[in-house]
């Protein structure tokens, strides 16, 4: 599955040598305090952010490593592929184009948490979309009540788009672009699709494309009749992004360098004819590779966006960007394992644990005016939940780091992680393992890949991980709400 993402990679690795980037605007790195365990707590053995070496050897990792988050319930199916999403009590798990020739129930899998001790699964989505592989376009408009994604496929897909109607009940959404009353639904004239997500407003649904830096805008107003109202291309390759607040502005996530570019997209969301995105700014940094997306938020009455470094460490940045035209990074925040030092760890924990690392993936927050808190799935090093009331001194206040399941990796037929190979160039400079010979065959399953954005849910946190599947997490010792 991973391997066109994987030469793309290696492609990409080389390539950045040769290019001409922006200035960089580099803020601190130092990692933040650990996080202070109360009563019930399994905490880290190792480092902040670590699964040890002699963990995976002795088994340990095999069990939680939980700090002031508990598990309350967990339906684990067939695993989560990469992204999933979550309206009221309900999770969505995102597919992979593979589990659909091994998996009992295909598709994106709906997980009900009313009673989270006892989730269940309630439906199973079968569109053209959901059973192509959802990957990163697997989103929840909130105030509309819409769930879309479209067919990925390895990595880079398009042509089908899904809408369910995910209000009038979470537990059964109900396809509204349906063909004739069926699961089909029509195709769109989409060349490439890798990311998706809402326009605050609900009126438009973006993607882009990893490969051939395709940008594509649907008209969502009528979910029953979507239409691609922007089709463009701008640089090699992109992946996710944020739109501002007044759906005025795209943070566009760059691959190669890390960073953010800013667009004017207010043609797109005035529906001007022959609308087009314009350029306005961009920021990288040195740290990091391959941004993921963007979160935009207000704090203290500026604007903001928080965005994650996919892969090499560079974990999330803070970046004001009240004046568009000059974004600037103010903050850095990062595990303990992620700092430059511990590179010979990294590289001796996850040698044989696949492609993703110690990195941060997908964030949420609890809310995106004021904000208190920021939770995100790190990839084996968990669910990690901060305070970031103030951006300049951000702190750990829990996390969740699921068992290692590797009793169950044939099983686990809609994993990501179980579905993956390494032993790639890219993989291992990405992992620090240049010059060592690559792992080759089923990765093992130390660890965990947590990779999807965890929700806010009353004093419950949703979250999904690869190989875990669904799972209702509840705060302990009166770590959150912040008090």
């Amino acid at each position: 599955m991973f391997g066109k993402r994987v030469r793309l990679l290696a492609t990409l690795l080389i390539a950045s040598t040769a290019l001409a980037v922006p200035a960089r605007a580099d803020a601190p790195a130092d990692a933040i305090a650990p996080a202070v365990c109360g009563s019930g707590s399994a905490p880290e053995t190792g480092l902040q952010g670590q699964v040890p070496a002699a963990d995976r050897k002795s088994g340990r990792s095999q069990s939680a490593y939980h700090c002031n988050l508990e598990l309350v319930g967990q339906y684990q199916g067939q695993g989560q592929a990469t992204v999933g999403a979550s309206y009221g009590s309900c999770q969505y798990l995102g597919s992979i184009v593979t589990s659909n020739l091994a998996a009992k129930n295909r598709g994106v899998n709906v997980v009900d948490f009313a009673a989270p001790a006892n989730p269940v699964l309630t439906d199973s989505l079968t569109s053209p979309a959901m059973l192509g592989g959802t990957w990163e376009t697997l989103k929840v408009h909130q105030e509309r009540g819409l769930l879309a994604a479209m067919a990925v496929g390895p990595g880079n897909g398009g042509l089908f788009f899904a809408v369910y109607d995910v209000k009038t009940d979470c537990r059964h959404p109900r396809l509204l672009n349906g063909v004739a009353g069926t699961n089909l639904t029509l195709p769109l004239p989409i060349v490439g699709a890798h990311e998706g997500g809402w326009s605050p407003d609900g009126r438009t649904y973006w993607s882009t494309g990893a490969i051939g830096g395709t940008v594509t805008a649907i008209d969502v107003v009528d979910p029953v009749h979507p239409k691609v109202v922007y089709a463009g291309v701008i640089g090699l390759t992109n992946h996710g992004f944020g739109i501002s607040p007044d759906g005025n502005r795209l943070y566009l996530a760059s691959v190669v360098p890390s960073g953010i570019t800013v667009l004017d997209s207010s043609a797109v969301q005035r529906r001007d004819p022959f609308a087009r995105l314009r350029h306005l700014s961009s920021v990288s940094w040195n740290d990091g590779l391959i941004t993921q997306h963007a979160i935009p938020f207000t704090s203290g009455g500026r604007s903001y966006i928080s965005v994650e470094n996919e892969f090499a460490s560079g974990g999330v940045k803070f970046i004001d960007v009240t004046d568009d035209k000059a974004p600037k990074v103010v903050q850095s925040l990062k595990l303990e394992i992620n700092r430059p030092e511990h590179i010979g760890a990294r590289k001796v924990d996850t040698a044989s644990n696949g492609i993703f690392g110690y990195e941060a993936h997908y964030c949420t927050m609890d809310r995106t005016i004021d904000p208190t808190a920021l939770a995100c799935g790190w990839s084996q090093s968990g669910i990690r939940v901060f305070d970031i009331r103030d951006l300049t001194k951000p702190k750990e206040i829990a996390y969740y780091n699921p068992p290692g399941q590797q009793a169950k990796k044939h099983t686990l037929v809609n994993s990501a992680h179980v579905t993956s190979t390494v032993g790639s160039p890219a993989s291992d400079f990405i992992n620090g393992n240049i010059g060592t010979p690559p792992y080759v065959g089923l990765i093992d399953m130390t660890a965990d890949w947590c990779m999807s954005p965890p929700f806010f849910h009353g004093d419950l946190l949703l979250a999904a991980c690869d190989d875990n599947g669904a799972m209702a997490l509840r705060f302990t010792n009166k770590s959150f709400p912040q008090r």
